[in-house]
Order: C-alpha cells, then structure tokens, then sequence
C-alpha cells in the first residue's frame, strides 16, 4: 500500500496545474475508495453532510503509484493546541470516499477485507473493516487510544534491512509501516504521550486499536455522567466548605479533583472518553465563589484585629499575624535577609548645642524623613535606639529582593539627608551640621516576636544583625557613609556600584569578611567616583599581595587627586607602618578591628 495525501484547501501553489495533470493525480489513486458507501436513508445528500473534503491528492511519482496494489492517504488534522489525537478514517474527494493508509494496510492484512461506510443525516454512522466495526465521529474521524510515547511498537532502519542485519522471520504475518522518522523531513508530531512522535507510528497505533477492538469512545450516558458529577461536586461543596477552615476546605477541594481526575482514568482504562470540562468547572467556581465569600465575611472580623494592632506594630506585621495567628507567640523563623543601621555621627555635641524643645525637633523631622524611606522601599522599621534607626527587609514576609531594596533606602537616606540640612540651614544658619553612617549586611538572622508571654516586639536577631551594627560604626573609622557586607554586595553588585575597602575580622568573630562602600546606582554616581574606586581597587590589590612600593604609589597619587578620601589616607598610613614593620608569609590581608 502506498502512502500519499491530500491538500485539503485550495493552495495558490497549485493553481499552475493544468486539467490534464490534475486528472492524472485522481488516476493515481490505486484502489484508494472504500468498496461500499451507503445512505443510511434516501433523503440523505452526501453535499449537505458536514464532512472532510479535499481539494487535491499528492501522489507519488507515476512509476510508483501504478505499480502498488492500493493507496492510502497518512493527512493527519492535530487540535487547536497543536496535538494529534485522532484520525480521519474518510476524506472525500471527488465525491468518492478515501480510506487512510492505515486502514487499506490492515484491509490487505486480512486479505482484501470489504470495508464500508455507512452515512447518515448527521453525518458518519459506522466505519467497517472486514468484521471489525470502527467507532468514530460524525466527521469520521476515530479517536486514537496511544499505547505509549514514540517507539512503543518496534523500529528498524531501513539500512539493517538492505544490508541483511535482521533475522528472516522478523516481519513474518506482520503489519509492516514504511516511514520517515528523521527530524528534518516533517513527520513528526506532537501526541498527548510525547511532543516528538513519528507520524508513521500513529498510523501503528490506530491498527493496533483495531485489531484489539479497545476503542476509545464517548458512551451515551457521559451526559447523565456529566450532571451528577456536577451536582454531586456542588453539593459536596457547598455543604462542606462553609463548615470547615481554609485548609481544610482546600484539602476537600483537592480530594474531590483527586478522585475526580484517578475516576477520570479509570474510565479512560476501560475505553471511555468523558468530557471533563463541565465537573472540573464546577468545581473551581464553587470552591472559588464560596472562598470569595468567605473572605468578605472575615474581612471584618480583621479588620478589629488590625485597628487594635496598627498602632504598635508595622502594618506588615499586622498582615502576617492575620495570615498566620501562630506568629504571635514566642520565637519565630530563620531566614535570609538584610539589615540596615543607621546613626547620627557627634549626636552627643549635637544634643550638647541646643535646647531640648530643639533637640526633639530637629529629631523627629530627621527620623520621620528616613523613617518614610523605610516604608516607601517596602522594609520593616524594627526600632529606633536613641538616633539611630534600624531597619529590616526580608521580614516579617519573604522579599526576594532584600538586598537591593534596603541598599536604594541607604542612598536615599542620604539624598534625603542633603535636603534636611538645606531646609535646616536655611531655617536657622547655627543648625548642627547633621552626617550620618549607614551599615547593611545580609546573611541568616531569626525573626519573631521576642520578649515575655505577655509584651514582646517582633524582631530580628543573629550573628548577621550583629555585623550589620558593626559596619555602621565602621564608617567613621573609614570615613564613608555607607558600608555594605559581603554577602550583601554579593546580591546588588549587578545593579549597584561599589568600593571595596577592607578585609576585616571585627570584634568577637575570627572569620573575615570583606567590606564594601556603596556609591549608587548606575547613572547617579560621578564619573570621578568612579575612576577613585577603579583605582584604588588596583592598590589594595597590590597591598594584599604585599607589594608595598606598588601600594603606596597608587595611594599616594589618589591622595594628590582626592585628598579628602579617608580611606586612602588608611592605607597609606597602613603601608608606611608595614613596610616598616613587615608582617610575616602568612599575612591575608585581613584587618581586625579592635573596637564595636
């Protein structure tokens, strides 16, 4: 049987054909019919019938389709979605119906079996094959029940044939389907078992079906199937939801779609085909619509719980202890996150100047300005200790972006800070100059409400806060405003421009870490800021690696450029005290700070 298909639309490409050459096509169709077409009433047109036509067959070469016993036509039609999951088992041409290539090789396989087709009003009635009756849809077309993905039935290459590698009984009283499987020529499709499957193994599968008569069907009572289910779902439901708490009602939604979907293929097992659709969006619109209901009830009753906390907590909090009840009591959960400390450098000689009305003034203008910045970038104010403010993002709900929201409020701080001191100045010309050190790290830290049984705060606490407070004390020792950690700069440093400044081991902990000056976002630093950090980067290189005259040539010309970096005058001191007391071959680098 020899293998051809049809245009099934008119193809501009084809309009060149003349008559002759196109009847010559339809000559090539080699017993290519169906050997009985019937009417199943007298009334019945075959031209009203909604039914799959084609324009034109392309066949093989003459040589070819004169020589073969019959032909079969292997057009396959996927889904909307671009899946195969039937077959056409009629198309008509020339009002003449076609069989396909799988049915004319199973045709010869039971030795020249008689096939009909039976047409009714509605369309096909019944498809027959020797003593096999063949379900398929109005439009013919069978629904193809897949044994599996691609290679379920066997595969040879053609070259282990022409060359003899395969045994003589191999293909003896088999169906035997000649086809491409390379992926370059097309015929690969997408099934529901695999999205690259050889169309010539489709074919396999709808004899397969055939011979074995395990059809997949839609049976006459999947509409009373289909209304019970529905209102077996709703009931459930609707009687249970409002009775049980939220999990619990998304345990029984789950359940039911469960045992909904495990029903599903076990009909599927037997050969039944259902519709879905209809129960499976029942019950998403009931469980959607009485959770929707739920939640403006409840709404209410949180809305007393948020009036009474509001005023104590942040309103993020409020919002986690109303997801979470469980929250309100002692410990909590460790996570990443990032936290920011921030201080009034000479607070005390500030305090010492003026008057205390002054004093608490000027305090709560700076706090409520840095205090909204917290807020606007989406952090957790945690407290205020004196002066200083710390903050907390990653808490008490998950920010994938911890790090580079608490590093924006950081600059915006100061930004902010710049603004204050012009409103100040120009205010009252003898305000304190106001200046500020920000330190952020990120790492593990536990968050929870900490205190007794009757008062606590919610809270984070853990080694990494610890270093957060120490890199905020950090800036006056180096002379910046921002220290960012490692693990923080490790999070921005894609987005953010910053300068390395050290290796330390701070007070208490023996494990180094590098620290960072945070100079700002891409297009908001100067280009000057930018050359410095370069530059010195290429000195602290060298002074790692104990090339002192390197270093302090490096540092010595950013001193004659920026002679207010701080942090450049640190290193040359360092290296003029190091070349003059060398360290030993087990030197790292790693300053140890000797203060908190």
């Amino acid at each position: 049987v020899l293998g051809y298909f049809f245009h099934v639309e008119q193809d501009e490409g084809l309009h060149h054909l003349t008559q002759k050459e196109v009847k010559a096509r339809g000559r090539r169709l080699t017993n290519a019919h169906y050997t009985f077409t019937r009417l199943a009433s007298p009334e019945v047109e075959l031209k009203n019938l909604g039914l799959i036509r084609a324009f034109l067959p392309e066949t093989n070469i003459g040589v070819l389709s004169e020589s073969t016993r019959a032909t079969g036509y292997f057009n396959m039609f996927p889904d909307f979605d671009g899946t195969v999951r039937q077959v056409p088992l009629s198309i008509y041409y020339e009002d003449k119906a076609c069989m396909p290539l799988s049915l004319q090789a199973l045709r010869y396989y039971l030795v020249d079996a008689p096939s009909s087709l039976t047409l009714s009003r509605i369309g096909v009635e019944a498809v027959t094959l020797g003593d096999y009756k063949i379900p398929t849809d109005e439009i013919g077309r069978m629904q193809v029940n897949f044994r599996g993905p691609g290679k379920t039935f066997p595969h040879y290459s053609i070259a282990d044939i022409l060359k003899g590698r395969l045994a003589p009984a191999t293909f003896k009283d088999k169906i035997v389907l000649v086809g491409a499987t390379a992926v370059g020529i097309y015929d690969l499709r997408v099934t529901p078992f695999d999205r690259v499957f050889p169309g010539v193994e489709i074919h396999a599968n709808a004899i397969d079906n055939i011979l074995r008569g395990d059809f997949l069907v839609a049976p006459n009572w999947a509409a009373i199937f289909d209304l019970m289910s529905i209102t077996f779902i709703g009931l459930l439901l609707g009687l249970g939801l409002p009775r049980l708490s939220a999990w619990s009602g998304a345990l029984l939604g789950t359940g039911l779609l469960a045992i909904w979907v495990l029903g599903n293929y076990l009909l599927f097992l037997q050969g039944f085909l259902l519709n879905s659709l209809y129960p499976f969006m029942t019950l998403v619109l009931v469980y959607t619509g009485i959770t929707l209901f739920r939640y403006m009830t409840e709404e209410r009753e949180k809305k007393k719980i948020r009036s009474a906390f509001s005023y104590y907590v942040n309103p993020s909090v409020v919002s986690e202890m109303l997801k979470n009840p469980d929250k309100l009591k002692l410990g909590g959960e460790k996570r990443i996150m990032t936290v920011l400390f921030s201080d009034i450098r000479g607070f005390t000689s500030i305090s010492e100047k003026l008057d205390p009305e002054a004093l608490v003034h000027l305090l709560n203008r700076y706090l409520t300005d840095m205090t909204d910045l917290v807020f606007k970038n989406e952090g957790l104010l945690d407290k205020y200790i004196g002066d200083a403010i710390m903050a907390v993002w990653g808490a008490p709900l998950d920010q994938p972006r911890h790090a580079a929201l608490a590093c924006r409020t950081g600059l915006e701080m100061m930004s902010a800070l710049a603004r204050l001191r012009e409103q100040l100045a120009a205010e009252d010309p003898n305000t304190p100059f106001l200046d500020i050190g920000i330190g952020l790290n990120s790492g593990p830290m536990v968050a929870g409400n900490m205190g007794s049984e009757t008062r606590f705060d919610y809270t984070v606490m853990g080694d990494s806060v610890n270093l957060g407070s120490r890199l905020e004390g950090a800036c006056k020792q180096y002379g910046v405003n921002i220290i960012i950690g490692e693990m923080t700069f490790e999070q921005v440093k894609s987005a953010m421009y910053c300068r390395e400044l050290d290796s330390v081991a701070v007070k208490g902990k023996a494990q180094p870490v590098r620290i960072f000056e945070l100079l700002g976002e891409p297009g908001r630093v100067p280009e000057d800021r930018l050359r410095l950090a370069r530059a010195f980067q290429s000195g602290l290189t060298a002074y790692r690696h104990q090339m002192w005259d390197q270093a302090h040539k490096v540092f010595s010309a950013l001193h004659h450029h920026y002679p207010d970096d701080r942090p450049t005058k640190l290193y040359i001191e360092r290296v003029a005290e190091l070349t003059a007391n060398p360290p030993g071959p087990s030197w790292d680098g790693v300053y140890v700070m000797k203060t908190k």
